[in-house]
């Protein structure tokens, strides 16, 4: 049942969205919310503990000071990025989500003899789940993007869905059928919801999950020990986040949400991928 949580999840909140709802659209930002402060954040916030992993693997010194430096830096540049030309800031996040969406479906190492085939099934797998989100809630996906200055085309082709599905198909490991069926159901049920909940929900329940079990697994911590030692960097990148959303909007508002995961993604894609896919 562990293996299917964000399939499961997601159908019951379908279920009580139809049967109790639908509700405003404050009540899916709540949960939402929700979802990302226990699952979604944390999940992210043990990226001091890869790079000292890295760094022990590697006969290096880790001090945390220099490294919440560095990446803060990085996410300083990448929102100027955002704010100087918000479509070049906008391509750059699609790219990292598609990688990342895609690397962390399968939480073994790279098989080196065949990295060019490992590539192209990641890509086809993170485009598979991030455009089936997207284009079946375009028309609330382009009011997003016009928010976040990015032009986007008002509608796309009826056939979109099937590209969707087809790459989801070309991205299936056997090794990873569990993992992929999960993910598969959760962006399927989904559907029949709002983008926001369709989207936290395989972000929260999928995505967050299946990549915390593969750093706890990589760490050699349990679950709960591990936790807690994410707790005070979770409330850390969720002030953050607020400081930011107030800078950017005095009103709630999506855009300036996703603006900052993308601020967050950079920096934690690329020790996640190097910490669980290139261990040696």
């Amino acid at each position: 049942m562990k293996n299917y949580f964000g399939a499961i999840f997601t159908l019951l909140y379908v279920l009580s969205y139809k049967l109790i709802g639908p509700w405003s659209n404050e009540i899916d930002l709540y949960i939402c919310g929700f979802l990302l402060l226990i699952i979604g954040i944390p999940h992210g916030a043990g990226d001091h503990l890869i790079a000292q992993k890295i760094a022990k693997r590697e006969n290096l010194t880790f001090h945390l000071k220099p490294f919440i430096v560095y990446y803060l830096g990085i996410m300083v540049a990448y929102a100027a990025l955002w704010f100087i030309t918000p479509m070049v800031g906008f391509i750059i996040f699609i790219a990292i989500s598609v990688f990342h969406f895609g690397d962390m479906e399968d939480i073994q190492p790279v098989d080196s003899t065949n990295t060019w085939i490992n590539v192209v099934k990641t890509i086809c797998l993170g485009s598979g789940i991030l455009s089936l989100i997207l284009f079946s809630h375009w028309s609330e996906v382009s009011k997003i993007t016009t928010a976040m200055q990015v032009n986007l085309p008002k509608n796309i082709p009826p056939f979109s869905l099937l590209f969707s599905l087809l790459l989801l198909s070309f991205g299936f490991q056997k090794k990873n059928f569990h993992p992929f069926l999960n993910t598969f159901f959760a962006l399927v049920i989904g559907f029949f919801l709002p983008l926001i909940p369709a989207f936290i929900c395989y972000f929260s329940c999928c995505h967050a999950i299946t990549s915390f079990e593969g750093m706890r697994s990589h760490l050699e911590m349990k679950t709960l020990e591990l936790y807690k030692k994410l707790i005070p960097f979770s409330l850390g990148a969720l002030l953050l986040g607020i400081i930011y959303i107030n800078l950017i909007s005095k009103h709630l508002e999506i855009y300036p949400v996703f603006i900052f995961l993308s601020l967050l993604t950079l920096p934690h894609f690329l020790l996640m991928h190097k910490l669980i896919k290139r261990p040696n």
